[in-house]
């Protein structure tokens, strides 16, 4: 039997998922009206990413203001696979939201798994 690999998302549903989840883990996501893969991506420290999207993944085109720091500037060039791997790179605050926002996941998914132990008994 073939492995069918699973649809590969379009950059549209992409972009719509990062600013749904995200949207409140950032400043702004505004997509480009002149490159339908291109996006600006303000974070919470005011810092601008230039993203492109392509089959190879996210890259980071742009990083501005140039005075942004250089942890961030570094990643000017990088490709991810995942939005959240430039994201955390280049937002503490990203880091911390989405890391708060994982706790409160699996708390919630523990405190439900914790109901059906208590209902069995």
């Amino acid at each position: 039997m073939a492995v069918v690999p699973p649809p590969i998302p379009t950059f549209a549903e992409d972009t719509s998922q990062l600013s749904r989840e995200y949207e409140s883990f950032l400043h702004r996501v505004t997509p480009d009206d002149a490159d339908a893969n291109r996006l600006y991506i303000e974070t919470k420290e005011h810092v601008t990413l230039t993203v492109e999207f392509s089959s190879k993944g996210w890259k980071v085109c742009k990083v501005q203001p140039d005075n942004a720091p250089l942890q961030v500037k570094a990643l000017e060039g990088e490709t991810y696979e995942m939005p959240e791997g430039f994201l955390m790179a280049a937002s503490d605050e990203f880091k911390r939201l989405w890391h708060e926002s994982l706790v409160q996941k699996l708390s919630n998914l523990a405190s439900f798994g914790g109901d059906d132990e208590d209902e069995e008994k």
